[in-house]
């Protein structure tokens, strides 16, 4: 059963991207809106693809931003196209050997704090 608010909620957030502000659009407390999204499988899906119409309004006004002389959306654009080519340094090291690295770490730490606890009884 489509509720009243149901409509004037979605077009508010596709335009605000903001739960609270589409909530006051359609005159409804938000967790009824959360309520019905959790229980109406629809309703959620309509939430959703309205969310990612207002990520997309964000998205081409940054783009707008960034080709007028914003550098860092310039580069938070680039990042999230290429993140491969974009990314920091320290994001190229391997998950497994990072690992290994923050392993060493926390080892030579422990045995620094042994040392130490060593220095402090004699």
């Amino acid at each position: 059963m489509k509720r009243h608010w149901q409509k004037a909620f979605l077009a508010a957030l596709e335009n605000t991207g903001s739960i609270t502000e589409s909530a006051a659009a359609a005159k409804i407390n938000r967790w009824t809106a959360y309520d019905t999204r959790r229980n109406d499988p629809a309703f959620s899906k309509l939430w959703d693809e309205a969310l990612d119409v207002s990520a997309d309004s964000l998205e081409d006004e940054a783009r707008k931003r960034a080709f007028n002389g914003s550098d860092v959306l310039l580069m938070f654009i680039l990042k999230g196209l290429r993140p491969q080519r974009w990314r920091e340094s320290r994001a190229t090291i391997p998950p497994a050997e990072l690992n290994k690295m923050i392993e060493t770490e926390l080892q030579r730490i422990a045995k620094q704090k042994e040392l130490e606890s060593l220095d402090t009884v004699n």
